[in-house]
């Protein structure tokens, strides 16, 4: 099996391949703010007594207005404090940093995992998803989403699932792991994933990277169990179903490949992405009205999502000038 079939992680971009093996540093996350990070919320005139918006509103406006503020670096998950000294890094860094500097000021900061991302990649006949992991204020009654990328924006303004510390640390070294991996470090690799299941044994994503350890491994065997352990710890993966179908069907047990088959079809179809980019192909292939129906769905799945309705309205306007030309 391919590297890039089995790769399973949150917000990065992986494109190094197997090359020489070059051990990376990890140092471990942790969200104390340093003496720096304690002095830039005294510079941002950020204190525990103001109101909470106020707050948060300070913080951004220190992380992102000025000439060196925060940039999105998909490949780079740094622990909040190297995030907060270099000002970049992925959703992950970003999420640690912030909440680390809104809890100092008594802010009730949480993470938050999107499921259902805009953002993946096709291989082959396997949609692969990408999670993605942002914050959220709770303030009163009210919950306040801290998105720092334009294109998870709306999508994160519809999607509560706070997550505990654990897991986002779980995904940490989930990430780092996949890229020692990728530098051909496979000791590395393995410790990594291995503490990320450790630290968080429901993270279906680092199962699943542990699958792709031992198929590179030639451990077949430990390797279907990683898998089998994905699906069953992420209930809306329909990547890794496929995978496992693949899998068996290259070692002739077409029952469990049927299955997995199955159950991939059957998550993806709940996934508003998958039923958007059907809907793509199906316009490419000239079926407006497959392509209508598709959109539909992923408009139901996800309402009034505006780049659904907006597209929704540009195919029927399709259909219609189409049907208008067949009458005449």
């Amino acid at each position: 099996m391919k590297l890039r079939q089995l790769s399973a992680l949150i917000c990065i971009a992986l494109t190094t391949t197997l090359g020489a093996k070059a051990t990376i540093s990890i140092p471990e996350p942790s969200l104390e703010l340093t003496p720096a990070m304690k002095q830039f919320l005294i510079e941002q005139n950020v204190s525990v007594n103001q109101p909470p918006l106020v707050k948060m509103q300070r913080i951004l406006d220190g992380l992102y207005a000025s000439e060196e503020g925060f940039t999105y670096s998909p490949e780079e998950t740094l622990t909040a404090s190297d995030a907060f000294e270099q000002r970049r890094g992925n959703c992950v860094s970003f999420a640690m940093l912030f909440v680390a500097l809104a809890r100092e000021v008594g802010l009730d900061a949480r993470f938050n995992q999107i499921d259902y991302s805009p953002v993946w990649e096709k291989m082959g006949n396997i949609f692969v998803e990408t999670s993605h992991i942002n914050a959220i204020v709770f303030v009163g009654g009210s919950q306040y989403v801290i998105e720092g990328m334009p294109e998870y924006a709306e999508v994160a303004s519809r999607n509560r699932n706070p997550i505990p510390d654990a897991r986002v640390f779980s995904h940490y070294y989930n990430n780092s792991g996949l890229i020692a991996l990728s530098q051909n470090d496979k000791e590395q690799a393995r410790e990594l994933i291995d503490t990320a299941i450790s630290i968080d044994s429901s993270n279906g994503i680092a199962w699943q990277n542990l699958g792709l350890y031992n198929f590179q491994n030639g451990n077949q065997e430990a390797g279907e169990k990683a898998l089998v352990e994905a699906a069953k710890r992420d209930d809306r993966s329909s990547s890794v179903c496929y995978i496992l179908s693949q899998y068996y069907t290259k070692v002739g047990d077409d029952s469990n490949a049927d299955k997995y088959a199955k159950l991939g079809s059957k998550r993806s179809k709940k996934n508003p992405f998958f039923q958007y980019h059907k809907s793509q192909e199906a316009l490419f292939a000239g079926d407006l009205k497959k392509s209508i129906k598709h959109m539909e769905k992923a408009l139901k799945l996800l309402p009034n999502y505006t780049k659904f309705k907006v597209e929704l309205g540009h195919l029927k306007e399709g259909l219609a000038c189409e049907d208008s030309y067949a009458k005449k």
